[in-house]
């Protein structure tokens, strides 16, 4: 063998093994159900649109929401709005775009982001009484590892009205690797896990959709809906959402309390029997210690992150959420609103 060819051999082996040695991204785990995902580290441009909603009585209810900007009705436009993601680390790029947005009159005009649940410069808060735009604006921070978890983000701007309205949606901090690739760990350090599910749950006033200004309707606070993920699911036989999961797997499932009243979470399997569930974090910070419940409460603007094992064995379990009046604890009349977990 000629030294040009031993050369060559060598160089050969030498980028090879470099190739086999060098980390490899990890798997990342499947995403269920029907949300526009997008990574907030990226430049991620949002639109406020209109939502025209038929509900179950047949009644239609306007809404305001978030949509990606240039995407169009059909194009990622839900409510709620598209779930943001970004690493602990990552610089957050974010621009809101007013154009053609619909909006009240003064005082209360125009829009902003506001980042629940996260301790950012005022100058990124999105409040306007301290100095945030409401004609568009840009939003750039980073976080720690403090934050890995569940957050949501909403307009600041009458902020009652505008919640109600439908400008919210889900925005989930991750834990990164050395290489800035997503980690699927329910918090920093914490388990693993191979699906993960956002459940965003509001509660619909339709009086409020149509109040102007300081109207006293906001006094007096009284849901006709109740949704998860936009939708109303009001029995186990027609869900908000259906997902598919593998037998055996374990399930993030990430729950995120924008109601204007309370609720409590569970999950019952097809006989109606409660299934435990382990809760992680609340409000999007890691607990001292994981908590076995069958059932969780949430107050409004809460966030949680719970996650289970599912059987070895094919089956359906039902995530569901019942909203109760803040007045008295009772569940409202048809205020439980189901979902569908397949296995």
């Amino acid at each position: 063998m000629n030294r040009k060819m031993l050369s060559l051999n060598i160089g050969t082996t030498l980028a090879g093994l470099a190739l086999a040695l060098a980390p490899l991204a990890p798997a990342a785990a499947a995403r269920l159900g029907n949300a526009t995902v997008m990574n907030a580290a990226t430049g991620v441009s949002l639109q406020v649109q209109s939502l025209n909603k038929t509900m179950s009585d047949g009644k239609s209810v306007l809404f305001w929401i978030f949509c990606p900007g240039g995407g169009g009705m059909g194009g990622g436009c839900n409510i709620s709005g598209p779930t943001l993601e970004l690493g602990t680390g990552q610089q957050l790029n974010v621009t809101l775009n007013m154009m053609m947005a619909p909006q009240e009159n003064p005082p209360y005009q125009g829009h902003t982001i506001h980042w629940h649940g996260l301790d950012v410069l005022q100058s990124e808060d999105g409040v306007p009484e301290t100095g945030a735009s409401v004609l568009g604006d840009n939003y750039s921070f980073s976080i720690d590892s403090r934050y890995v978890g569940s957050h949501m983000y909403h307009c600041h701007v009458h902020t009652v009205k505008h919640l109600e309205m439908g400008m919210y949606a889900p925005l989930v901090v991750k834990a990164v690797d050395n290489a800035g690739n997503f980690l699927d760990v329910i918090n920093n350090g914490g388990p693993a896990y191979d699906y993960e599910w956002n459940l965003m749950y509001s509660s619909v006033d339709p009086a409020y959709h149509t109040a102007v200004g300081d109207s006293t309707v906001f006094a007096d606070y009284n849901p006709k809906y109740f949704l998860i993920n936009g939708n109303e699911g009001r029995n186990s036989t027609a869900p908000a959402e259906t997902v598919t999961a593998a037998p055996g797997k374990k399930v993030a499932i990430r729950l995120f309390g924008v109601q204007s009243v309370n609720t409590r979470f569970e999950i019952k399997n097809a006989s109606g029997t409660s299934q435990s569930f382990t809760v992680h974090n609340k409000d999007g910070y890691k607990l001292p210690s994981t908590q076995t419940l069958t059932r969780l409460d949430l107050s409004p603007g809460q966030t949680a992150d719970v996650m289970v094992t599912l059987p070895s064995t094919s089956g359906s379990w039902y995530p569901q959420v019942t909203f109760k009046s803040l007045r008295n604890g009772a569940a409202y009349a048809n205020g439980t609103t189901y979902t569908r977990l397949n296995f």
